[in-house]
């Protein structure tokens, strides 16, 4: 499956009302203040009922620009970047498959740009499995250092590596071509033991954050999402926007994840 990497029409304006930058673990990263996020239904919040009609098929049945190989691209209502774009697939699923995986890594590499993935209990407001596609890069995930994963975590494919960035929680990638860190993302997602993920593809790596806590207050006020990890901070009011300082951001990762694998 190869994904379009051109921009089109429908997709929606980023236009924050405020930028700021810090340096967490020594990286940089940039907060936006964007309100209109605000606005999204069923944020991961206390009042987020159990069940609630998707409007996942809604969306992809209205709101689709392409359509290939059982997945369809649609705008982001609320985007967290410019030119932002979802990838659905059509089959309701909650967990991504490797054809899945593949387009997204491919259209990464094609694009020069990101794909992030949340899910349910890691600020995706949507349970069907989707992805958003962003034709840019951040500084944060490259400037963190890192190391090979000694851990036999699972069975790496050819030319594939493990790592684990030298950060005081649990943030491990993969490092190869297109097809082997896609084969390699969804072994690690049969080997997790947690319920929720973020995932962050970016240059020729992918980077999971195996989660604990969706919303790591009062470090970050919101339930913390790929946007995050990525290195953009999303912050939907002007208090803690202005307020925030590297040292909440730091321990707002720590609370979120998982500990450091032993």
């Amino acid at each position: 499956m190869q994904l379009p990497v051109q921009p089109h029409a429908s997709l929606a304006p980023f236009t924050p009302a405020g930028r700021r930058s810090l340096r967490v673990f020594g990286a940089e990263v940039e907060l936006v203040y964007v309100p209109e996020r605000k606005a999204r239904l069923d944020r991961a919040t206390g009042e987020r009922p159990a069940f609630r009609r998707s409007p996942a098929s809604r969306i992809v049945a209205e709101e689709a620009f392409w359509r290939g190989d059982g997945c369809v691209l649609t705008p982001n209502r609320y985007p967290f970047a410019a030119q932002q774009r979802l990838l659905w697939p059509l089959d309701r699923t909650r967990e991504l498959r490797l054809e899945h995986w593949r387009a997204i890594v491919g259209w990464v590499r094609a694009s020069g740009g990101s794909a992030m993935v949340n899910n349910v209990g890691a600020a995706a407001t949507i349970a069907r499995a989707h992805a958003h596609l962003v034709p840019e890069r951040l500084a944060f995930l490259t400037e963190l250092g890192e190391r090979v994963c000694a851990r036999d975590l699972v069975d790496l494919p050819d030319g594939v590596v493990l790592l684990q960035k030298e950060v005081p929680f649990c943030l491990v990638g993969v490092r190869g071509g297109v097809d082997g860190v896609a084969e390699a993302l969804v072994r690690l997602a049969e080997a997790r033991l947690t319920a929720a993920w973020n995932v962050v593809v970016v240059e020729d790596a992918a980077w999971v954050l195996p989660r604990s806590v969706e919303t790591p207050a009062p470090f970050f006020p919101y339930a913390l999402g790929a946007a995050e990890l990525w290195g953009r901070w999303c912050y939907m009011d002007e208090a803690p926007f202005q307020s925030a300082s590297a040292q909440d951001l730091e321990q707002a990762l720590v609370a979120a994840a998982m500990p450091v694998l032993a």
